[in-house]
Parts: structure tokens; C-alpha cells; sequence
């Protein structure tokens, strides 16, 4: 039970990581019109955050990346998202072209891009943790 509690603990703050990273390329990607969208890119541990709070929140001016330092669920995940009512929208259609900032997949691709590497920072983080517990 200790090993499994070590390796969910380790691998989890390291998928967090790896998301936060992600996420800051995805910011990158996404279009820009306001900025909103761009504000309201988060990493949560656990469950996806109340979108709509996430949204006024990024309307008003503030920025949620770093909002979610702690685990919100109970789910053993990590959820990298974006919380506009139009943000599924313009990530999915292929022709959608903004006035400025990136376009379509603007967090699929940062997503696909770095997993692997993600994963393989996730399984070394997991074995050290489990050597130094011996």
C-alpha cells in the first residue's frame, strides 16, 4: 500500500509538471482576441474545474494557470483544459483562422508533441521515489 501511495503521489506531481508545460505552449497556440481564452488555460489534479467560474474569472483579467496548486477531486488525473463557452469551438474547427495568436489544435498539438516525453519524466520521477522510500 505504501509503495502504490509513492508511485501515485510521484507520478501525479509529475504529470502536473508535465502539463504545466504543456499548457504554456498551448497559451502560446491559442488564438487571441481579447485574451480570454488564452487566461482561462488551467492544469487541475483530480477533476476539471467549475468552467464557468474559470471564465469569469479569465474575462475579468485574471489568469488561472497557476490558480489550481492543490488536487481538486478525487480522480488520480491531470487535466490540462481550457474554460470558455467558445473554446471547443476554435480548437476543433480546421478553418477557423484568427486575427492574431494561433488556430485550430491549439492544445491537441503541444499535447501530442510532448506526451511522450511527459510520460517518460513521469516513469523516472515514479522509480526514483520508489529508491529513495527503500
Amino acid at each position: 500500500k505504501e509503495a502504490v501511495k509513492i508511485a501515485e503521489e510521484a507520478g501525479l506531481k509529475a504529470l502536473r509538471t508535465g502539463a504545466e508545460a504543456i499548457l504554456t505552449e498551448a497559451i502560446d497556440e491559442a488564438p487571441i482576441d481579447t485574451g480570454t481564452l488564452r487566461r482561462s488555460g488551467t492544469v487541475t489534479v483530480g477533476k476539471l474545474p467549475d468552467s464557468a467560474r474559470i471564465y469569469e474569472a479569465a474575462e475579468s483579467g485574471n489568469e488561472m494557470k497557476d490558480a489550481f496548486t492543490e488536487k481538486i477531486g478525487k480522480e488520480k488525473a491531470v487535466y490540462i483544459s481550457f474554460n470558455t463557452p467558445y473554446a471547443r469551438r476554435m480548437h476543433e474547427d480546421l478553418g477557423y483562422t484568427p486575427k492574431r495568436g494561433g488556430g485550430p489544435k491549439y492544445l491537441e498539438t503541444p499535447f501530442n508533441a510532448n506526451k511522450d516525453k511527459v510520460l517518460k519524466m513521469a516513469e523516472t520521477k515514479v522509480k526514483k521515489a520508489l529508491r529513495d522510500a527503500k
